[in-house]
């Protein structure tokens, strides 16, 4: 399973994208009114791994399991 991780343009706001089958991401989105890319695609292949980034992401205040067109 794959996941996006995804900056903003114009500000120091990220994300973590919904959990996908395949690498097709859009290399950009509009997100709450803001303009994002894709800074990088990640292989998520355990449970453990998926945990560690949700983790990581709620401690910084980042945004995951965003759904995305």
């Amino acid at each position: 399973m794959f996941m996006g991780h995804y900056k903003a343009v114009n500000s120091s706001t990220e994300f973590y994208s919904e959990f996908r089958s395949t690498i097709d991401f859009p290399t950009q989105v509009v997100y709450n009114n803001e303009r994002f890319l894709l800074y990088k695609t990640i292989q998520v292949t355990s449970k453990k791994q998926q945990e560690r980034i949700f983790t990581s992401a709620k401690n910084l205040n980042i945004s995951y399991n965003v759904e995305i067109d």
